[in-house]
């Protein structure tokens, strides 16, 4: 269940990104296509830190109690 509630976090978070992040390069740089260019790749690539929180979240074994 952490799994596929992980991978609909990860798709509706990754969604809301990219809307956020194109909404906001496009504001301040609205002329400027070689610094979009490289403002995106740096985005791009920033969208992992993220996501690895989700994926370890995912991986983590569940709480057990072994008293």
């Amino acid at each position: 269940m952490r799994k596929l509630f992980g991978y609909f976090l990860g798709l509706f978070g990754l969604t809301i990104y990219i809307f956020l992040a194109a909404g906001l390069i496009d504001a301040f740089l609205p002329k400027q296509v070689v610094l979009q260019m490289i403002v995106y790749a740096v985005v791009g690539i920033g969208w992992i830190f993220p996501a690895m929180w989700v994926i370890r979240w995912w991986y983590r074994p569940k709480n057990t109690e072994n008293n």
